[in-house]
Protein backbone atom coordinates (compact mmCIF):
# COMPACT_ATOMS: atom_id res chain seq x y z
CA UNK A 1 0.00 0.00 0.00
CA UNK A 2 2.31 2.70 -1.22
CA UNK A 3 1.33 6.29 -1.72
CA UNK A 4 2.63 8.12 -4.76
CA UNK A 5 3.14 11.83 -5.25
CA UNK A 6 0.36 11.64 -7.84
CA UNK A 7 -2.03 10.18 -5.23
CA UNK A 8 -1.21 13.01 -2.85
CA UNK A 9 -1.53 15.69 -5.53
CA UNK A 10 -4.90 14.41 -6.72
CA UNK A 11 -6.27 14.00 -3.21
CA UNK A 12 -5.14 17.44 -2.05
CA UNK A 13 -6.50 18.95 -5.26
CA UNK A 14 -9.81 17.23 -4.52
CA UNK A 15 -9.76 18.66 -1.00
CA UNK A 16 -9.01 22.08 -2.48
CA UNK A 17 -12.02 21.73 -4.79
CA UNK A 18 -14.17 20.85 -1.79
CA UNK A 19 -12.86 23.99 -0.08
CA UNK A 20 -14.28 25.90 -3.01
CA UNK A 21 -17.63 24.22 -2.30
CA UNK A 22 -17.30 22.05 -5.40
CA UNK A 23 -18.68 18.58 -4.64
CA UNK A 24 -16.77 17.13 -7.61
CA UNK A 25 -13.66 17.37 -5.45
CA UNK A 26 -14.52 13.89 -4.18
CA UNK A 27 -13.86 12.48 -7.65
CA UNK A 28 -10.14 13.27 -7.33
CA UNK A 29 -9.71 11.06 -4.28
CA UNK A 30 -9.12 7.32 -4.19
CA UNK A 31 -12.38 6.38 -2.49
CA UNK A 32 -11.61 2.71 -2.06
CA UNK A 33 -10.89 1.00 1.26
CA UNK A 34 -7.17 1.08 0.37
CA UNK A 35 -7.49 4.78 -0.50
CA UNK A 36 -9.13 5.39 2.88
CA UNK A 37 -6.14 3.83 4.64
CA UNK A 38 -3.78 5.87 2.46
CA UNK A 39 -5.61 9.05 3.43
CA UNK A 40 -4.06 8.77 6.89
CA UNK A 41 -0.77 9.77 5.26
CA UNK A 42 -2.27 13.26 5.45
CA UNK A 43 -1.35 13.11 9.14
CA UNK A 44 2.31 12.77 8.14
CA UNK A 45 2.04 15.69 5.72
CA UNK A 46 0.41 17.91 8.34
CA UNK A 47 2.75 16.83 11.18
CA UNK A 48 5.45 19.52 10.77
CA UNK A 49 2.86 22.30 10.65
CA UNK A 50 1.08 20.81 13.67
CA UNK A 51 4.38 20.73 15.56
CA UNK A 52 4.93 24.42 14.82
CA UNK A 53 1.39 25.27 15.96
CA UNK A 54 1.98 23.23 19.10
CA UNK A 55 5.18 25.11 19.85
CA UNK A 56 3.41 28.44 19.39
CA UNK A 57 0.50 27.37 21.59
CA UNK A 58 2.56 25.88 24.41
CA UNK A 59 5.60 28.16 24.32
CA UNK A 60 4.76 30.14 27.46
CA UNK A 61 3.01 27.33 29.31
CA UNK A 62 5.56 24.54 29.50
CA UNK A 63 8.94 26.18 30.10
CA UNK A 64 9.72 23.83 33.00
CA UNK A 65 8.29 20.66 31.45
CA UNK A 66 10.84 18.16 30.10
CA UNK A 67 10.91 18.04 26.30
CA UNK A 68 10.58 14.24 26.29
CA UNK A 69 7.33 14.50 28.26
CA UNK A 70 5.92 17.10 25.86
CA UNK A 71 6.87 15.03 22.82
CA UNK A 72 5.43 11.80 24.26
CA UNK A 73 2.16 13.27 25.51
CA UNK A 74 1.49 15.42 22.48
CA UNK A 75 2.48 12.66 20.03
CA UNK A 76 -0.01 10.28 21.61
CA UNK A 77 -2.65 13.02 21.54
CA UNK A 78 -1.89 13.60 17.84
CA UNK A 79 -2.45 9.95 16.98
CA UNK A 80 -5.64 9.85 19.05
CA UNK A 81 -6.92 13.04 17.43
CA UNK A 82 -6.40 11.50 13.97
CA UNK A 83 -8.19 8.27 14.85
CA UNK A 84 -10.88 8.98 17.46
CA UNK A 85 -13.37 10.82 15.26
CA UNK A 86 -13.03 8.41 12.31
CA UNK A 87 -13.62 5.49 14.68
CA UNK A 88 -16.72 7.19 16.12
CA UNK A 89 -17.93 8.03 12.63
CA UNK A 90 -17.80 4.37 11.63
CA UNK A 91 -20.68 3.76 14.06
CA UNK A 92 -22.39 7.08 13.31
CA UNK A 93 -22.52 6.39 9.58
CA UNK A 94 -24.26 3.12 10.37
CA UNK A 95 -26.82 4.91 12.56
CA UNK A 96 -27.39 7.45 9.78
CA UNK A 97 -27.76 4.68 7.19
CA UNK A 98 -24.68 6.03 5.40
CA UNK A 99 -22.28 3.13 5.90
CA UNK A 100 -21.70 2.95 2.16
CA UNK A 101 -20.38 6.54 2.28
CA UNK A 102 -17.96 5.99 5.15
CA UNK A 103 -14.93 5.56 2.88
CA UNK A 104 -15.87 8.74 0.98
CA UNK A 105 -16.12 10.57 4.29
CA UNK A 106 -12.81 9.25 5.60
CA UNK A 107 -10.87 10.19 2.46
CA UNK A 108 -12.39 13.67 2.28
CA UNK A 109 -12.06 14.26 6.02
CA UNK A 110 -8.40 13.29 6.19
CA UNK A 111 -7.24 15.03 3.00
CA UNK A 112 -9.16 18.19 3.89
CA UNK A 113 -6.85 18.53 6.88
CA UNK A 114 -3.99 19.35 4.53
CA UNK A 115 -5.92 22.25 3.01
CA UNK A 116 -7.08 23.45 6.42
CA UNK A 117 -3.54 23.49 7.75
CA UNK A 118 -2.27 25.32 4.66
CA UNK A 119 -4.73 28.12 5.42
CA UNK A 120 -4.66 28.08 9.22
CA UNK A 121 -0.89 27.90 9.86
CA UNK A 122 0.12 31.15 8.12
CA UNK A 123 -2.60 33.07 9.94
CA UNK A 124 -1.56 31.73 13.35
CA UNK A 125 2.11 32.40 12.62
CA UNK A 126 1.26 35.95 11.54
CA UNK A 127 -0.79 36.46 14.70
CA UNK A 128 2.04 35.09 16.85
CA UNK A 129 4.61 37.48 15.37
CA UNK A 130 2.86 40.49 16.86
CA UNK A 131 3.07 42.37 13.55
CA UNK A 132 -0.65 43.04 13.66
CA UNK A 133 -2.55 44.68 16.51
CA UNK A 134 -3.91 42.00 18.85
CA UNK A 135 -7.61 42.64 18.13
CA UNK A 136 -6.93 42.32 14.39
CA UNK A 137 -4.87 39.14 14.89
CA UNK A 138 -7.56 37.57 17.06
CA UNK A 139 -10.27 38.52 14.56
CA UNK A 140 -8.27 37.08 11.71
CA UNK A 141 -7.65 33.78 13.51
CA UNK A 142 -11.31 33.59 14.54
CA UNK A 143 -12.45 34.27 10.97
CA UNK A 144 -10.21 31.54 9.60
CA UNK A 145 -11.48 29.13 12.25
CA UNK A 146 -15.06 29.86 11.20
CA UNK A 147 -14.10 29.31 7.57
CA UNK A 148 -12.50 25.96 8.47
CA UNK A 149 -15.61 24.86 10.36
CA UNK A 150 -17.71 25.81 7.34
CA UNK A 151 -15.36 23.81 5.15
CA UNK A 152 -15.65 20.79 7.46
CA UNK A 153 -19.42 21.15 7.34
CA UNK A 154 -19.37 21.07 3.54
CA UNK A 155 -17.04 18.07 3.50
CA UNK A 156 -19.32 16.14 5.88
CA UNK A 157 -22.49 17.10 4.06
CA UNK A 158 -21.04 16.25 0.66
CA UNK A 159 -19.10 13.09 1.49
CA UNK A 160 -21.91 11.55 3.53
CA UNK A 161 -24.77 13.03 1.49
CA UNK A 162 -26.56 14.18 4.62
CA UNK A 163 -28.67 17.24 5.51
CA UNK A 164 -26.87 20.39 6.55
CA UNK A 165 -28.14 20.28 10.13
CA UNK A 166 -26.83 16.74 10.60
CA UNK A 167 -23.47 17.79 9.16
CA UNK A 168 -23.38 20.75 11.58
CA UNK A 169 -23.97 18.45 14.55
CA UNK A 170 -21.13 16.19 13.38
CA UNK A 171 -18.78 19.16 13.01
CA UNK A 172 -19.63 20.23 16.55
CA UNK A 173 -19.00 16.67 17.76
CA UNK A 174 -15.60 16.69 16.05
CA UNK A 175 -14.78 20.10 17.54
CA UNK A 176 -15.79 18.94 21.03
CA UNK A 177 -13.75 15.75 20.73
CA UNK A 178 -10.68 17.67 19.50
CA UNK A 179 -10.95 20.14 22.38
CA UNK A 180 -11.34 17.29 24.86
CA UNK A 181 -8.22 15.51 23.58
CA UNK A 182 -6.20 18.74 23.54
CA UNK A 183 -7.27 19.75 27.05
CA UNK A 184 -6.54 16.29 28.45
CA UNK A 185 -3.07 16.20 26.83
CA UNK A 186 -2.25 19.73 28.00
CA UNK A 187 -3.34 18.77 31.50
CA UNK A 188 -0.67 16.06 31.55
CA UNK A 189 2.11 18.58 30.94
Amino acid sequence: MSLTARDVAYSVFGAYRLARFDPTGLQYMDRTPEGAWKSFYAAVIVLPAWALLLAIRLWDQVQDTPLAQIVLVESIAYVISWTAFPVIMHSVTGMLDRSTRYVDFLCAYNWSSVVQMAVYLPVVVLAATGLLPQPLSESLVFGVMLAMLTYQWFVMRTALDIPGVTAAVLVLLDLFLSALITDFADGLL
